[in-house]
């Protein structure tokens, strides 16, 4: 946390002066990467149940745009290779690399096992209205202590639809191909309502459910959640 912490007054310091252009105010419309000399901080909270186990979650993320088209965040990076034309519609394509999850694995001594990965994120924009995200990403488990590590494929398909002015309702479904664990394979699907205040701030609602099972996976109940709610707000400038 710590490091995360420290990451985040040094990415400040690098974004003290405004940006240039912000991103898009229209979520369906705004680029998989932040602009050039953008900072967004992002904080979240939820309450997330599996099982018996439940429990309030805080999350904090931020990002800076070194380029319109390379992103780095806490633990993540986003390079976009392909761009969308000058009327904001058609097709755009990035690859993303860094911490994709953490676990704790079950039994004496928990430890925390890090799942690092990369990932090729595309979006298709058909109107100011609709878009369509897809990805795919392979993600390595890094288990300490051990030599059996794990790893999986995740494929993922969303839609964002601006039912209103400056409200977008986002669907995203993602399939867990996962090896080396008890489950082969697990699913992932979330709603999300975001509301643009402005074009520097946006706030949120989410609702997300997981088949996957982690005390099936040796892992501790609380490394995840089958069932979350929560909301969230975001900050660019």
């Amino acid at each position: 946390m710590l490091n995360k912490i420290s990451f985040l007054a040094a990415l400040f310091c690098v974004g003290a002066s405004q940006a240039n252009e912000l991103s898009d105010r229209n979520l369906v419309t705004r680029s998989l990467t932040v602009q050039d000399s953008e900072l967004q901080v992002v904080g979240a909270l939820g309450y997330g149940k599996n099982g018996d186990e439940d429990g309030i979650e805080v999350g904090l993320d931020a990002q800076y745009g070194l380029s319109d088209d390379w992103t780095i965040g806490l633990g993540h990076t986003r390079y976009r290779f392909l761009e969308r034309g000058n009327n904001d519609l058609g097709l755009e394509l990035t690859v993303g690399a860094g911490l994709k999850g953490m676990y704790e694995k079950s039994g004496r001594g928990n430890v925390d096992v890090l799942g690092y990965g990369a990932d090729v994120t595309g979006k298709y924009v058909y109107s100011q209205d609709t878009a369509l995200l897809f990805g795919a990403q392979y993600v390595f488990w890094n288990v300490q202590h051990t030599d059996k590590n794990a790893d999986e494929y995740r494929f993922n398909l969303g839609v964002q639809h601006q039912v209103l002015e400056d409200v977008v309702i986002s669907a995203d479904y993602t399939l867990r191909s996962l090896n080396d664990m008890t489950q082969s394979t697990a699913h992932e699907a979330s709603v999300s309502m975001n509301y643009a205040l402005s074009k520097n701030l946006d706030t949120g609602v989410f609702v997300n459910y997981s088949s996957f099972d982690p005390v099936k996976n040796g892992f501790t109940a609380d490394s995840a959640n089958k069932q979350g709610i929560g909301g969230y707000i975001s900050y660019r400038f």
